[in-house]
């Protein structure tokens, strides 16, 4: 019916509205900077719609995601109003049967003309490798965490060692939270191929928080609120350091037994 929100969906909706805010309370998606998406095949059971004008073909087919439906926010939302109307803010995106194109639709009648976030195609390859491992991600979050982009531009912080031996010693919570740390990736141009690859390599490596050098962080996890989780600890982490930096004393950390 139009205008009526799938009901199975009000629940990730309404968290993608909590994330969002907390976001945007943090400062982390100036503009309409952020996106999330998570896999809703499993909550909906109605034949997939039939492959329309809002759709486009994908680089290259990903048949671990054949048939899948993803919601994903908009490309232009601002996360600072997403909790006005969240429905008018995100696209239902499905896979075709071959894996090989995607089209989109808005949930509501007055979001019809919506089109999911030009990082939809990191955000694909990332969901098609969760899927041939199994994992039990479903969502996927990038936003613009303001101090480890800021730590990113540290000439010592420029591998992921050193950037993650500096987080975890830091703020004993990081290693708790991010015990893998965050695969720091070289600058790429956002919401291209290029980055959109890269960065499935490092999930499919292992990775659930990625680094995006002078740009911000995506990280996948089982919903969107222990996402944002992953990359508010690493983040506060990542504050400490550049204030114990900025403070010109020497200080110490957390050896690696502790």
């Amino acid at each position: 019916m139009p205008g009526t929100i799938p009901k199975p969906l009000e629940p990730m909706l309404r968290q993608f509205a909590e994330v969002t805010g907390h976001i945007s309370d943090l400062g982390w998606a100036e503009a309409g900077a952020g996106n999330i998406s998570a896999d809703v095949t499993s909550l909906i059971k109605v034949p997939p719609t039939p492959i329309g004008r809002n759709s486009l073909a994908l680089p290259r087919p990903l048949p671990s995601l054949a048939g899948h439906r993803l919601l994903v926010t908009a490309t232009g939302s601002r996360f600072r109003d997403f909790h006005k109307a969240p429905e008018d803010k995100v696209c239902l995106v499905e896979v075709s049967p071959d894996g090989s194109r995607v089209s989109w639709r808005g949930l509501v009648w007055s979001a019809k003309g919506v089109a999911p976030t030009s990082e939809l195609p990191s955000h694909l390859e990332i969901h098609a490798i969760l899927r041939q491992q199994g994992s039990e991600s479903r969502a996927i979050l990038h936003t613009h965490p303001t101090h480890l982009a800021t730590l990113s531009h540290l000439r010592r912080c420029a591998g992921s060692d050193e950037l993650n031996r500096m987080l975890w010693m830091t703020h004993p919570e990081a290693k708790i939270f991010a015990p893998r740390g965050a695969a720091l990736l070289p600058y790429l141009l956002p919401g291209s191929a290029e980055l959109g690859a890269v960065t499935s390599r490092a999930v499919r490596g292992g990775a659930d928080t990625i680094l995006w050098r002078y740009h911000g962080c995506i990280a996948h996890a089982p919903d969107p609120s222990t996402a944002l989780d992953r990359i508010h600890v690493l983040d506060k982490a990542a504050k400490m350091v550049l204030l114990c930096l900025a403070s010109g004393e020497p200080w110490e950390g957390l050896d690696a037994a502790e």
